[in-house]
């Protein structure tokens, strides 16, 4: 994957729209991304990361994406352009999100967006056709997945090198480094294995368990079934759950001497059965016979018993034919009687009813007669149809009441109204005078904010130049320091120049001897001899080496001079800056500016008062007029009311004085008319009650002769001892029955004894019938108990056959498992690395994670031994970890100097940097690899470039220069200011108040 144009706008620090052509960052191979803490650098990489899976490093959350700084109408948005795997892409996301409405009222929810698409080819205008791949968030996420073979934290793993975390990786615990690179593997597929296995072996153990515990059952069965003397008979003893393992073979052959002893004992209970029926058949026959004879000589004694009580009752059944004969006779006079005892009846409730209703009259006319109570109902009548008469004045007295009532409310409201308005307006030249000078205070609010505004850009250029100035008292420290550092690489360089030279002066006539040649003239005197020629000292110094000496002394000359010139740049715009800022500290000049700020505001606040309370004054005079015209319409509607009062008050005056004579003390006429018509129906009661006692009283005296008269002829001599004579149909009917019944029993009974077989029996001797039924019981029970025995004995053999059944079947099925279950068992613990066949205690996964990360190891050393100058070497160790930790994950660092490995903790911060970067390339490798080969072109590494000394900075770099020249592009996230000359292609983060910017330079500035 080779990146090509990002695009990122309201996006973390970033306010405005920033562009990055990794295009022409590439062209170098390796660019520098640098900036000021908090700029917005690995936003830059989240910007990615979140372009391609929709989510940015970490745990961070994507509400925390959209710029604090950006406008409101401006929508969060991300543009990646890239290549993979021969095709041209461009994807473009906008995460959920509040944004403005169209209509500039307030905001609205809008939701997270994707959109792929794919490049082909060009116009006839030379402009790039796009055409669209898919435009939904699940299908972009597969998409991009299925291309880049891998998921978001394998991306981020591979594409950024975090230095930080593979520190940390190098000195990680086995179980810590598992975690790590089980996640970028993949690796859970062998956990789930491993669980598979384990759950396997459990499954089976379950399954096997299952089984022992139905053949334990079986053989549980069968000894409830058998019983313990059967089962203590048998010689072999019984498998039991600690044994069952190893005895089930014999399992069956115990089982079926239980068996063959059960059957012995069934034959003996068969013929003790036989033996028992038959002294039960003897018995039952003469339990019979005895059982006869007793019930023959009962019914006698009973007969004879009851014949003697019934004759003992004879003088009482003709006294009884006696009163029956009685009964009879009074029966033809009742109807006479009761007609009699009727009347009777009838006349004494009639006076009852008389009574009572006399108690209901006054007391004047209770004992008045019928004439007098006529004369008193027809007076009352009349009295009731005066009081219809007065009905109509009732109403009216009633309505001027409810009237005058209503009245008094609405004069009281009235007035309430009156006197609220009265006061308000007394006090509205006070309340106008309020709104006057708070008109007054917005104006003035306004002309002093407008005055401080004029005063807040002079203030804001002092604040900026104390702030440049106190930066640059920071510059000028550094570059004061530099400049005394290079005075010192002058003097030192100047100072080895001189000795150069003066050595080289001092061996001269060495260094003119080596040029002579036999024969040749000496340079010095011309003589052809030279006899004894002087010798150069080993350590004399060559032309080349005064040269590159001088050379040397001038770069660090030179360097000094530039270091100087920008010190007096520095210091001059620092000057400069002091003057602006008029010697004041940024401290102070922060502080006026925030309270110029808030002092601004407060007074726009007040200013914007203006309005509202213009508008509020103009309410103020339009309810002003309102309200008088208000007042004097109170003012004629409280004189009306007053004088409709006084009307309604003479007229209800007159109406109660001709009310009051007819009520009589009553409240209302309808409740005098109901006094005097419950008097007219009392009196009407009273009258009907009395003319209903004079019929009864002559019904009764008719009853009573006709009675009389009747009761004679029947022979009776008062109708009271008629009456007592009187029996009813049901006691006539019941008492013959009763007389026909005793003449039945004695007739019954009388035949009974003539009986001869009755005869016969009572004459013999008396039968011993408990005798006979305890024999016949005792042989039922010995019978009984014998039929149980051998049905107990026969349901026990078939019982045990049916479990032996049962052995054999889950016996057939115990062995199988029982040996599948060691199997699954024995790989489960070799997976899990509990098993002694495993020596070094791996578990399947840390197996596997072991072979990567040796394939891991080879390739960061690789480059490792490079940055190291041939040093270090990393080794992958299976060696076991100290207490119970496992083996198989463990790194040493190979020190080829020495031969020895040591631990990676021993490392110094320098080595433990470009230690964990080879690691880290190593990694990306594998991974990328992993995910299926595809190629990623673009890299980056984040810090941890300030720890390595000048030789291995330089040693790195040229391993990130390798990774160039493969055509991958390495972008360096750093602070470290020297890489900044050493690599020429940057891209500069810059941060400010208004959010931050990108900017990208071909050439490094000079520093």
């Amino acid at each position: 994957m080779r990146l090509h144009t990002l695009a990122l706008q309201a996006f973390g620090p970033f306010r405005t729209r920033q562009s990055i052509d990794f295009d022409t960052l590439s062209q170098g191979g390796l660019f520098l991304l640098h900036g000021a803490t908090g700029a917005g650098k690995s936003t830059i990489f989240d910007a990615v990361c979140y372009a391609l899976y929709g989510n940015v490093p970490g745990e961070r959350h994507q509400t925390v994406l959209r710029s604090h700084h950006a406008d409101p109408a401006t929508l969060t948005q991300v543009e990646l352009e890239f290549s993979m795997a021969g095709r041209r892409l461009r994807i473009v996301r906008t995460p959920q999100q509040e944004r403005a409405r169209r209509d500039k009222n307030g905001t609205t929810l809008a939701q997270a967006k994707a959109s792929l698409e794919e490049r082909h080819g060009e116009d006839s205008l030379g402009r790039a056709v796009w055409k669209p791949v898919t435009s939904t968030q699940q299908e972009v996420a597969r998409e991009i997945e299925a291309l880049l073979g891998m998921n978001r934290g394998q991306f981020c793993q591979v594409v950024l090198l975090p230095q930080g975390d593979f520190a940390k990786f190098l000195r990680a615990k086995a179980e810590d480094r598992a975690t790590v690179l089980g996640r970028l593997f993949g690796t859970h597929r062998f956990r789930d294995i491993a669980r598979w296995l384990t759950d396997h072996a459990k499954e089976t153990g379950q399954r096997c368990d299952d089984a022992r515990r139905a053949v334990l059952r079986d053989i549980d069965r069968i000894q409830d079934t058998a019983g313990a003397p059967i089962v203590d008979f048998v010689e072999q003893p019984a498998p039991t759950q600690d044994s069952i393992d190893t005895t089930h073979p014999a399992a069956l052959a115990w089982a079926q001497a239980v068996h063959d002893n059960a059957t012995g004992a069934h034959q003996a209970a068969t013929a003790v059965l036989r033996d028992a029926r038959a002294h039960h058949s003897t018995r039952e026959s003469r339990a019979a016979q005895v059982r006869i004879l007793a019930e023959r000589q009962r019914r006698h004694r009973t007969a004879a018993e009851a014949l003697a009580a019934l004759q003992a009752q004879a003088p009482a059944f003709e006294n009884l034919q006696a009163t029956l004969e009685r009964g009879r006779r009074a029966e033809q006079a009742r109807p006479l009687i009761q007609a009699l005892d009727d009347a009777d009846r009838d006349h004494q409730q009639a006076q009852r009813a008389e009574a009572q209703a006399r108690t209901r009259l006054p007391d004047t006319q209770r004992d008045a007669t019928d004439e007098n109570l006529t004369a008193a109902e027809n007076r009352l009548k009349n009295d009731l149809g005066r009081l219809d008469a007065l009905r109509h004045d009732e109403q009216r007295s009633d309505d001027l009441a409810g009237s005058l009532v209503k009245l008094e409310a609405e004069l009281g409201q009235a007035q309430a109204d009156h006197d609220e308005i009265a006061d308000w307006l007394d006090q509205a030249d006070n309340r106008r005078a309020e709104h006057t000078a708070r008109i007054d205070r917005a104006h003035l609010a306004q002309i002093q904010a407008d005055e401080l505004a004029a005063a807040l850009p002079p203030l804001e250029r002092q604040l900026a130049a104390a702030r440049r100035r106190d930066e640059l008292a920071t510059d000028i420290a550094k570059a004061q320091a530099d400049v005394d550092r290079l005075k010192e690489a002058v003097i030192h360089s100047a100072a080895h120049a001189r000795g150069i030279r003066d050595r080289r002066i001092d061996g001269m006539a060495g260094e003119l001897a080596s040029r002579l040649r036999p024969q040749e003239p000496c340079l010095v005197c011309g003589s052809p001899v030279h006899p004894r020629p002087a010798t150069a000292a080993a350590d004399h110094p060559s032309r080349e080496d005064e040269a590159r000496a001088e050379e040397a002394y001038q770069q660090a000359d030179q360097a000094c001079k530039q270091a100087e010139q920008d010190l007096v740049r520095l210091t001059a715009e620092a000057t400069a800056a002091q003057e602006l800022a008029d010697g004041q500290t940024t401290a102070d000049l922060q502080q006026r500016h925030r309270a110029a700020q808030q002092t601004h505001k407060d007074l726009l606040a007040a200013a914007a008062d203006a309005v509202p309370a213009n508008e509020e004054l103009r309410t103020f005079d339009e309810t002003r007029t309102t309200r008088t015209s208000e007042l004097a319409s109170l003012g004629r509607r409280i004189g009306d009311y007053r004088g409709r009062q006084e009307t309604q008050s003479t007229e209800q005056e007159i109406l109660t004085l001709r009310l009051s004579d007819a009520l009589a003390g009553s409240p209302t006429i309808a409740a005098r008319s109901a006094e005097l018509t419950a008097e007219v129906e009392a009196i009407a009661r009273a009258r009907t009650a009395i003319q209903q006692v004079a019929v009864t009283a002559g019904n009764l005296e008719r009853a009573g002769r006709a009675a009389a008269i009747e009761i004679a002829a029947a022979g009776f001599s008062t109708p009271e001892e008629a009456r007592h004579a009187v029996i009813t149909g049901a006691e006539l009917a019941a008492k013959e029955g009763e007389l026909d019944t005793w003449r039945t029993a004695q007739a019954t009974h009388t035949a009974t004894l003539q009986d001869p077989e009755l005869a016969e029996a009572a004459a013999a001797e008396p039968a011993d019938e408990q005798a006979a039924e305890a024999d016949l019981t005792a042989a039922a029970d010995r019978s009984e108990a014998a039929a149980i025995a051998e049905s107990t004995s026969r349901a026990r053999c078939q019982t045990l056959l049916d479990h032996i059944g049962d052995l054999t079947q889950n016996i057939g099925q115990f062995a199988p498992l029982l040996e599948e279950h060691h199997v699954a068992k024995h790989m489960a613990d070799l997976a899990a690395g509990t098993s002694g066949d495993n020596q070094y205690r791996m578990h399947l996964e840390a197996y596997v994670l072991a072979a990567r990360l040796e394939e891991v190891a080879k390739a960061a050393n690789t480059r490792l031994g490079r940055m190291s100058s041939g040093r270090y070497l990393l080794s992958h160790t299976d060696a076991r970890t100290s207490g119970r930790g496992r083996s198989g994950l463990g790194l040493e660092i190979l020190d080829q100097w020495t031969g020895q490995t040591r631990d990676t903790a021993t490392l110094s911060g320098g080595e433990s940097f470009f230690a964990s970067l080879a690691l880290a390339l190593g990694l990306a490798d594998v991974v990328a690899q992993e995910a299926g080969g595809s190629r990623l072109d673009t890299l980056f590494i984040d810090e941890g470039f300030g720890s390595l000394d000048d030789e291995t900075l330089e040693e790195v770099l040229e391993v990130l220069d390798e990774l160039r020249s493969y055509s991958r592009t390495v972008g360096v996230v750093s602070h470290v200011a020297d890489l900044r000359r050493r690599i020429p292609t940057q891209m500069q983060v810059r941060k400010s108040q208004d959010g931050s910017t990108v900017k990208a330079m071909a050439t490094a500035p000079a520093y």
